[in-house]
């Protein structure tokens, strides 16, 4: 029997990790922030000329996903194995952030805006200080409907978007995914019983 389930949960695990991509790939794209930074107001406040780069960073996400299993063993409960699931650990992160594609590149004005790190970690910090978006068709804008404009206030990720090491769009999503993770994984391991 041990023999078996080793076998089992070893033949599992491609499909597993392809099927919980699929998974947390999709739970990135159901939270709002996802509609925003395609076609919203952080696609403006960010200034992102490119939707798409927003689904790289998303594949750059679930590629970091890693799935270890302990081989079974017996004890005096009986058969005990196990299955560790890792994502987005902190060197992945710092990666990702850093990558050309969590940013908006302005090589004419020389910088470079990192807005998934401010996505992600600034939660209501001040950014910008002394100015605003202002969201309008502009030819001056990288999207077309946004600039910057001197202002009395600072810029800061928008509230209902801020994000916290601990609380922002990627760990909303994949603390979402936990039921489906689990059904995924379920499902590989009684095709191989």
């Amino acid at each position: 029997m041990k023999n078996h389930l080793n076998v089992t949960f070893s033949k599992a695990i491609s499909e597993i990790i392809t099927e919980v991509k699929i998974v947390i790939s999709e739970a990135l794209k159901q939270e709002p922030e996802y509609e925003s930074l395609m076609s919203g107001s952080l696609k403006y406040e960010f200034g992102i000329p490119d939707s798409g780069t927003v689904d790289i960073v998303i594949e750059e996400m679930v590629n970091t996903l890693n799935l270890e299993y302990k081989p079974v063993t017996i004890n005096n409960l009986g058969l005990s194995g196990e299955y560790k699931l890792t994502m987005i650990k902190s060197d992945d992160i710092n990666g990702i952030i850093n990558n050309q594609s969590a940013k908006v590149v302005d090589g004419g004005r020389g910088y470079e805006l990192p807005w998934l790190s401010w996505l992600l970690f600034q939660a209501n910090k001040p950014i910008v200080k002394n100015f605003e978006v202002k969201i309008a068709p502009n030819p001056s804008s990288r999207t077309g409907m946004a600039i910057m404009v001197d202002s009395n206030k600072n810029w800061r990720v928008p509230p209902e978007f801020a994000g916290t090491i601990s609380n922002n769009w990627t760990t909303r999503a994949i603390e979402k995914t936990e039921t489906k993770i689990l059904k995924v994984m379920q499902t590989y391991i009684e095709k191989y019983l």
